[in-house]
């Protein structure tokens, strides 16, 4: 039930940070489209490439509640 719990937040976490890169991922898709042959197939590749390794990474992005508290401490 825990993990459950853990991917459900993970999965809200992506759709977030797919919602706040809207325009970037946009225009990925245009300049992908605009393109043919291998360079098409290339660029394609890596954009999921690079897509796959942001959503993953999103939890070491995230601030921890500490690091918040500091923050703010500092100011």
């Amino acid at each position: 039930m825990k993990y459950i719990k853990k991917f459900i937040n993970w999965l809200g976490e992506i759709l977030k940070e797919t919602l706040a890169q809207t325009f970037t991922l946009l225009g990925f898709f245009i300049a992908w489209l605009t393109l043919t042959g291998t360079a098409k197939d290339i660029v394609g590749i890596a954009i999921l490439i690079s897509l796959g390794l942001w959503l993953l990474t999103i939890g070491l992005r995230k601030d921890k509640p500490e690091e918040i508290k500091k923050k703010k401490a500092s100011r």
